[in-house]
């Protein structure tokens, strides 16, 4: 169960607390799916298993009021399972909310964290007792632990069971006592158990804290092979156990003994001529299949490795400048196995997005009956794998879509079926690889988006004039202003216009776009457009005079060459011709208020961004790189256009740009009346307070393509 290394009890409390919370979460999806299909025996034994693995490590790390509370909802979820109790939206919505209750229970001694609500423990402990009927199932066990086989025989004929149990040699270290499995094993049925010493060591080397013995036992119950199988279930996986049928008489003690004496003696005599110790085979040191790491240390290994990059490019740049054979060799050398070390640094970043997805699962459903409307969530791309970063910031934005869809999308089940749609509505959560960037999707087939009304409502609060002209897009991207929504009435799911600005601010953090589809009556669909990793990118360095900046290479689409005589051609105007389409460019030199001498020949980097094709118009192209990303601090966090900045190999800073930002500041500009001159933007004052040569300053001679990070 738990893999922590022996410690004190705080770090034990802190790893039953990171699994439980794991296996709360998916309590809460197996529920929602017995929901749906409750005849379903392989979930019930999960929600089971789930439920005994928290009640039993709960009790063994000290969490005894957690482990009090899930032993009545384990109780009624045996009877789900042994087809005693029927599986309801009562019982469904009880336990829903008693995982609530649990996770709450978790952070007791936790400072600052929210308390679990007793009043609201012991009302659902009330109704699930009352709805399974525990006060009449449950029996007083005798004295010495052991209930009687005619009570184990409720749940089905007696049956001779031979029980082989070995302990892990580190069970003890976990809290764990074989005393305590023997004790419940009694519990369901007439048990005969026999210790096996053979394996403990001469005094001289025992260890205290090591289990050395090992059980072989006859059980007769009612109970069958899973309640023999739960009672080892939080143990099972440091532990040999084997659990056989006898089907027939269970032997006797005598015969009992007799066997295990014959099997001492005959290990004994095979100690003595190969000179082996009798240990298990799990006494023998092995790898762990998989290892908890803290979020804190994994940080600090990336951030380690970024260093290392910056470093390695710094070596390359010095073995260019020599004519040395030998150096150029070893600085190759230590290239290949950067580029492998940060490859595999950026995979263990990576995580699978089914977490974030599966918990909208109890959203959906406890909306859908706060408002009275039937909403099915289903799921698509799951395994889609980002950094852990973005995942831990997707949480927000994916809330607030869904809770926009279930208010103000989907409609009431009467209003579809008038309409001809399916009473039961549905909302899609998906994501999906796309270059450099995972799309996250979140589509309802509801009535859709009135852009009229959207835009009205834009005019009425002065955020476009009466006779703007706005492309479908423009006028979607209206609903992520501040305070912007269409609701005539606030309730306690939307109405205020916070969530859709909430998307729109975490999105940009994480350096991303948002789009918005709909078709009236049809439904709508939003995609957030986010990056793979917030710690690496692959680039573009661009000079602008003395400036150095990166632009990311995921939406760059070409280079084109701009002379004076294309900008004499456009009248002043900043547009290009590329093959006879005209496409807008922004003017770094301009917009950051960079002085320095125009060359004759500039260059366009062509980039494909949610609001269309675009171009930045820079001095000179250095090449390609892999850039890591550093924060520019707090001093510098209002600077939106600019997502973060890399060390070049000649110790010089090249900030890392946001493409989107820039062009969305452009044509925010343009759609508040900046007219044809609105991509000529200065990104107003609070952009022009920052001194961006000095910050991006590369010198008088300037890198190599092959020095950026």
């Amino acid at each position: 169960m738990l893999h922590a290394a022996p410690g004190n009890a705080e770090q034990f409390k802190i790893s039953f607390r990171d699994e439980a919370r794991e296996i709360l979460t998916e309590l809460e999806a197996a529920l929602l799916e017995l929901h749906e299909n409750r005849g379903d025996k392989e979930v019930i034994g999960r929600i089971f298993r789930g439920m005994h693995t928290i009640k039993g490590s709960g009790a063994m790390f000290g969490f005894e009021r957690l482990a009090a509370f899930t032993h009545d909802l384990e109780t009624a979820y045996d009877l789900v399972r042994n087809g005693r109790l029927e599986v309801t939206s009562e019982l469904v919505d009880l336990t829903l909310a008693a995982l609530d209750q649990i996770a709450a229970m978790l952070n007791e001694g936790v400072e600052g964290a929210s308390q679990a609500d007793t009043a609201a423990c012991a009302g659902i402990l009330v109704n699930v007792r009352r709805l399974a009927s525990i006060e009449e199932e449950a029996k007083p066990a005798k004295k010495n632990g052991a209930a009687p086989v005619q009570e184990a025989a409720a749940a089905g004929p007696i049956e001779n069971w031979r029980i082989r149990f070995a302990p892990g040699p580190d069970l003890m270290r976990y809290g764990a006592k074989p005393s305590l499995l023997l004790n419940e094993l009694r519990q369901l049925g007439q048990l005969t158990a026999k210790a096996i010493l053979d394996a403990v060591p001469p005094l001289g080397e025992i260890d205290p804290e090591r289990c050395y013995i090992r059980w072989e036992m006859d059980l007769a119950t009612g109970a069958g092979r899973d309640a023999i199988q739960d009672v080892f279930i939080f143990v099972e996986e440091t532990c040999e156990l084997s659990i056989e049928s006898l089907a027939g008489s269970a032997p006797t003690v005598a015969e009992t003994q007799t066997a295990c004496e014959a099997e001492i003696t005959a290990r004994a005599l095979e100690e003595k001529r190969t000179g082996s110790t009798g240990r298990r085979s799990y006494d023998k040191p092995e790898n762990a299949s998989s290892l908890r790491v803290p979020a804190a240390k994994l940080d600090q290994f990336v951030d380690l490795v970024g260093e290392l990059v910056t470093v390695q490019a710094h070596l390359s740049e010095l073995a260019g400048q020599r004519d040395d054979a030998e150096i150029m060799a070893v600085s190759e050398e230590v290239e290949r196995l950067t580029a492998a070390l940060r490859e595999s640094s950026m995979n263990i970043r990576m995580m699978p997005i089914r977490a974030t997805f599966e918990k909208f699962r109890r959203l959906v459903h406890d909306l859908a009956r706060d408002l009275h409307k039937d909403v099915e969530l289903t799921i698509e791309g799951a395994d889609t794998e980002l950094d852990k970063t973005v995942i831990e910031q997707l949480g927000d934005p994916l809330m607030h879509l869904i809770r926009n869809s279930m208010d103000h999308g989907i409609e009431p089940s009467d209003v579809r079926v008038a309409s001809g749609k399916p009473a039961a509505a549905t909302i899609h959560l998906s994501a999906r690889h796309s270059g450099a960037n995972v799309l996250v999707t979140v589509t309802d087939d509801g009535r859709g988006i009135d852009a009229d009304a959207v835009r009205q409502r834009a005019i009425e609060r002065g955020l476009i004039s009466a006779d703007a002209q706005l492309t479908e897009s423009q006028i979607y991207a209206l609903l992520f202003e501040p305070g912007f929504s269409t609701a005539k009435q606030v309730t306690d799911v939307s109405g205020r216009g916070v969530g859709m600005d909430v998307v729109r601010q975490k999105v940009d953090s994480l350096r991303g776009a948002v789009e918005v589809k709909s078709k009236p009556g049809q439904g709508t669909s939003v995609t957030l457009r986010l990056p793979l990793t917030m710690a690496i990118i692959d680039g573009l360095l661009v000079g602008v005079g003395d400036a150095c900046f990166v632009l990311p290479l995921a939406i760059t689409l070409e280079c084109i060459e701009l002379t004076r005589a294309d900008v004499a051609r456009a009248n002043g105007k900043h547009i290009a011709n590329v093959r006879g389409e005209l496409v807008p460019y922004i003017r770094l030199r301009e917009h950051f208020g960079i002085k320095s001498r125009r060359p004759e020949i500039e260059q366009i980097m062509m980039v494909e961004t949610a609001e269309g094709r675009f171009g930045f118009v820079v001095d000179q192209v250095l090449g390609n790189c892999q850039t890591v990303i550093k924060s520019l601090g707090r001093f510098y966090r209002q600077v939106q256009v600019v997502s973060g900045a890399t060390i070049l190999g000649n110790g010089s800073v090249a900030l890392i740009l946001d493409p989107e930002r820039l062009i969305q500041n452009a044509v925010r500009e343009e759609m508040h009346g900046g007219g044809g001159r609105a991509l000529n933007a200065q990104g107003g004052p609070q952009e022009n307070s920052v001194d961006f040569t000095a910050l991006a300053g590369r010198g008088s001679a300037g890198p190599s393509a092959s020095a950026c990070v």
